[in-house]
């Protein structure tokens, strides 16, 4: 079932972009029909990619006036037509996924009040789903709309046990990709990224998944690490005392947000949203026609236009994706 999500991932995107796609007509390769829930048929070509990017200046500020031609995408160093194009325009899927280790229980008072006002600053119709976890993870609220309910659940989790990273990830991501077909996936971790216990799944694992469902992954690290480091807000960059959770937030196009350096739990989750509420979505139809399963690489770039050398942006966004077979 989860090697099948690929297919089904590309299908609902081009679902929710169905009344731009209607507008530029019939799109290359295969089509699928999607009925709609107002009685009319959408075609959806499930071959259409979509690939979100946040941009920052060299300050760390969000960048969020740029237009289609500001961009450039290529798959494995080939460059693609970006045929659609939009910010914060699809309905989101979020899970929160939050650490009930005893490192992680002092903070838990305040992401209980930071989290109804930051959760409510998404779309209404955007859903949030809350998942605790220590040795083991457990949904304790499905995707929901409810935002006090998110809120009321974080307050029912306890401390105790270990800290098993990839498993919850893990699960939260299959949550999503499962339940949420139609909508743009995100999880935000809030945790020590200090791993104490292995379970079933490695990184690498967690990593694949996400690419096939097209879930950014974000992280709300408490505390400091073991190394004695932490990050900042404007440029939360990738903190050497978890490596394989940094190389998740790198490959999914995610980031690492730390609690210390934003100030409080609601900074920091308020800067994850910001973040989530100002990606681009962008589409192009691969120009490799094989149908096959081999990883392909994505890099997002900027066009020369707004490219100044002196004051340089970056780019987040996921390294590459699994095609349909």
């Amino acid at each position: 079932m989860k090697r099948a999500l690929a297919a089904g991932t590309l299908v609902f995107w081009a679902f929710a972009l169905g009344a731009e796609l209607r507008a530029q007509g019939p799109a290359p390769g295969g089509q699928q029909e999607l009925p709609d829930q107002g009685g009319f048929t959408l075609k959806a070509d499930v071959s259409l990619v979509l690939v979100e990017a946040t941009v920052r200046d060299d300050k760390g500020r969000i960048v969020s006036d740029l237009k289609p031609e500001d961009f450039r995408v290529l798959e494995d160093g080939v460059e693609q037509q970006i045929t659609s194009f939009s910010r914060d325009e699809l309905p989101l899927a979020v899970a929160l996924v939050v650490d009930g280790s005893g490192s992680v229980s002092p903070v838990l008072p305040d992401l209980h009040r930071a989290a109804y006002d930051t959760l409510s600053q998404l779309k209404p119709e955007d859903q949030v789903a809350l998942y605790a976890f220590a040795t083991h993870s457990e949904r304790l609220v499905d995707l929901t709309t409810d935002r006090k309910s998110i809120a009321d659940g974080i307050m029912g989790i306890g401390s105790a046990g270990g800290t098993n990273l990839a498993d919850a990830l893990h699960e939260a991501i299959d949550y999503l990709g499962q339940e949420a077909r139609d909508r743009r996936h995100a999880v935000i971790m809030v945790s020590d990224n200090e791993p104490t216990a292995k379970g079933e799944f490695s990184a690498d694992d967690v990593i694949r998944l996400a690419l096939e469902t097209q879930t950014i992954v974000y992280s709300v690290r408490v505390g400091v690490g073991r190394d004695g480091l932490g990050g900042t807000l404007d440029e939360p960059g990738f903190i050497p005392g978890a490596r394989w959770v940094n190389k998740i937030m790198l490959e999914t196009g995610g980031e690492i947000i730390d609690m210390a350096a934003a100030g409080s739990a609601q900074r920091a989750m308020a800067a994850v949203i910001a973040r989530l509420k100002q990606r681009y979505t962008l589409g192009y139809h691969s120009s490799n026609p094989r149908h096959d399963r081999a990883f392909r690489t994505i890099e997002v770039r900027l066009s020369d236009r707004i490219h100044d050398p002196r004051h340089p942006y970056r780019v987040f966004a996921r390294h590459g994706y699994y095609p349909a077979p």
